[in-house]
């Protein structure tokens, strides 16, 4: 193989050594009686010395450069390809972010829908314990009308503490008992439905939906209802769900723009976030990254760098050959000369 590789690049380099070549007309023509010191094929080679040296050369610096320009391109494209690999991986954690908001959305939603519930319930219950104790403050107003008739009537049978006025007066105890713990009832009601109203605003401040399906919640985060704006615990996750633009799928990048240059022209053209006077970082990063603009002039750079990499590497490749081949015959021809150099030849 080396034979045939340093035959192919002598021939391409300029050197001659087939029929007709002069090397070829001199060595072709010595007869063996010829004793003489003088041998044709020694100039003729120390000329094709020269011109192997030349190119040699050349080859030399031709792969030197090469290696170099390979040396610098492999160094930038492993830099491109670390910042990509930290780009994605931001863009990885993002999308957990995504996935947490996202659960922490649905279960407000449930938490909100519950405590909606709970509200409805304890006021429920409120109304009926209220009309408990209207029923209460109705057998105390009987038991006065009964009393003030039964004084009224002054019948000597009736006797204080006995009988009949006995059994009245223990019942009587009683209602008083039951009245007695309206006041702290009634009091922990209220509270229970000050919290339970707390909660549900404080998840929302959306009105309990009848079609709302907590096993369905649809979409973690959707837009306010005719233009009514919602607030609470809720709304805060949402926004930050908005802010990380969760619900936009990864988009692979395109020679012709970023996905984000293509969302830019489609709604008018809209002006960069921040202007010059006030940017004072750069990149600014617009999420997702996957899908930011300065994220795919990276990969493009990196690609580029990947594919010229490999084209130099190619390259590089047949110089290396293209030079060992030289060096080959530069050998070659070094030792031949060596051999028929007169000064060697007639000691």
């Amino acid at each position: 193989m080396l034979t045939k590789h340093q035959y192919v690049r002598i021939k391409d380099s300029g050197v001659n050594i087939g029929e007709g070549s002069d090397i070829f007309k001199c060595c072709g023509s010595t007869t063996p009686d010829d004793s003489s010191c003088s041998d044709c094929c020694y100039d003729t080679w120390k000329d094709e010395l020269k011109k192997v040296n030349q190119s040699y050369s050349e080859a030399v610096e031709h792969a030197d450069q090469l290696k170099k320009n390979l040396s610098f391109l492999t160094e930038r494209r492993d830099k491109f390809k670390k910042w990509l690999d930290e780009l994605l991986k931001a863009e990885d954690l993002a999308r957990a972010i995504c996935n947490q908001l996202e659960i922490m959305a649905v279960q407000s939603d449930k938490i909100w829908l519950n405590a909606g519930k709970a509200t409805s319930a304890i006021e429920i219950l409120f109304c009926m314990i209220k009309d408990f104790y209207s029923r209460i403050d109705y057998i105390k107003k009987r038991y006065e009308e009964l009393q003030r008739c039964i004084t009224a009537n002054n019948d000597p049978s009736l006797v204080k503490g006995q009988g009949l006025l006995k059994c009245l007066e223990d019942y009587y105890t009683k209602v008083e008992g039951v009245i007695k713990t309206r006041d702290e009832l009634i009091k922990m009601m209220v509270d229970a439905v000050k919290l339970a109203n707390l909660i549900r605003n404080n998840i929302s401040t959306k009105e309990n939906d009848p079609n709302f399906k907590p096993c369905q919640p649809g979409k973690p985060c959707q837009t306010s209802e005719g233009g009514t704006p919602y607030y609470g615990f809720k709304t805060v996750i949402c926004e930050w769900y908005g802010a990380f633009k969760c619900d936009e799928e990864c988009q692979p990048c395109h020679e012709s723009g970023t996905p984000q240059q293509a969302q830019k022209q489609a709604n008018g053209g809209s002006k960069e976030p921040c202007v010059p006077e006030t940017c004072e970082l750069e990149p600014l990063f617009d999420f997702p990254i996957c899908n930011d603009e300065y994220k795919c002039r990276i990969e493009k750079l990196f690609k580029e760098d990947e594919k010229m990499v490999k084209q130099l590497s190619a390259q590089l490749m047949e110089a290396n050959k293209q030079k060992e081949a030289l060096q080959a015959c530069k050998t070659s021809l070094e030792k031949a000369i060596a051999e028929v150099d007169p000064k060697n030849k007639c000691k």
